[in-house]
């Protein structure tokens, strides 16, 4: 245990009779790390996350958070301190998405006018206009929109920790994707220490800096999503990161602005296009890519246009180039 570490989990196992969900794993999450565990249905990840929070007891071994056994804690405390989201959100229908969000600061018996804050800043952080959407009910909602003000119900307390178990599974690919960067887009402003459950490898690779491979009960494989991809532990853990697929996908965690060059001056730029073997006449006619696009995506579009060059652009100014020679040769920067 070290100063950053936020959970610890030691040779931690959970049995249902005499079958092993869970059997004797070992791991550590530091504070503001994103933390995915993957793997296939019934592998225990889910088992897993509800043991922290002690939704399920754990049969042996000790979890720990900040160095402190969870079994020390009372039950009520422990959760409160916790913040948990899940797939259908577990929202109270009859309540009001403004008193479903202020759940637990009243049980934390906050001042209201400070949950009326509490409420109107998570709304706005979430896109969820307070005056639109604080007198809803989870009937009137979207399911993204539920699944957001799940979200904000599950931070509202300030927890130290947030437990999501497959929050967006049952959502359509485009609202999914969108709360998938809405959810990066929050864990950069709060630095939270995230651990979820998804069974779907592109959103782990998308969302974390710490993925934990499951199967069987057991860990099979924690790394990073780059070395996870670079070098897979197993042929279970290639075949679960799409195996010759590999590819495309660390194209997809790769953004075209740590791999463009910079458009600065003609001179450079006729050096650079001569060496591509590229015509820097024919530029205006190029299609374009933002800087925080993937790799992947440019890829895409390069197919799509039938061309090995594009333009880098931001808020319609052109800032350089993207070569396909780049992408071939580009490498993860961390």
């Amino acid at each position: 245990m070290t100063n950053n570490t936020m959970i610890e989990l030691q040779q931690v196992s959970k049995l249902y009779e005499q079958t092993a969900a869970v059997d004797a794993i070992d791991l550590t999450i530091n504070k503001g790390e994103f933390c995915v565990l993957v793997g296939t249905s019934g592998c225990g990840k889910s088992t897993t996350l509800r043991m922290i929070n002690r939704l399920i007891p754990h049969s042996a071994g000790k979890i720990l958070i900040e160095d402190q056994e969870i079994n020390s804690f009372n039950e009520q405390t422990l959760r409160r301190r916790i913040g948990y989201a899940i797939q259908n959100t577990g929202l109270f229908p009859h309540w009001s998405v403004e008193r479903n969000i202020g759940t637990v600061p009243r049980l934390l018996k906050w001042p209201e006018k400070r949950i009326q804050e509490r409420v109107v800043e998570l709304l706005e952080l979430l896109n969820l206009p307070y005056s639109d959407f604080a007198h809803k009910y989870p009937s009137e909602l979207s399911g993204g929109q539920a699944q957001r003000v799940g979200v904000a119900r599950a931070l509202a307390g300030d927890p130290d920790i947030l437990l999501m178990d497959e929050p967006f599974g049952a959502l359509d690919p485009i609202t999914r994707e969108s709360l998938q960067n809405e959810l990066l887009r929050i864990q950069q402003q709060i630095h939270k220490t995230i651990v979820f459950v998804t069974h779907d490898m592109d959103e782990a690779l998308k969302l974390a800096n710490h993925i934990v491979v499951m199967d069987q009960g057991k860990i099979i494989q924690q790394a990073s999503p780059y070395e996870l991809l670079l070098n897979p532990a197993t042929a279970f853990v290639s075949q679960l990161l799409g195996g010759e697929d590999r590819g495309l996908k660390q194209a997809g965690l790769m953004k075209v602005g740590e791999h463009m060059f910079a458009a600065k001056s003609s001179n450079i730029n006729n050096m650079v296009f001569n060496s591509l073997g590229f015509d820097i006449s024919a530029t205006e006619q190029l299609a374009s890519v933002k800087t925080h696009d993937s790799l992947r995506f440019a890829l895409s579009v390069m197919l799509w246009h039938q061309c090995d060059m594009l333009k880098v652009e931001e808020e319609q100014q052109l800032v350089g180039y993207i070569s396909l020679q780049q992408i071939m040769q580009a490498r993860p920067h961390g």
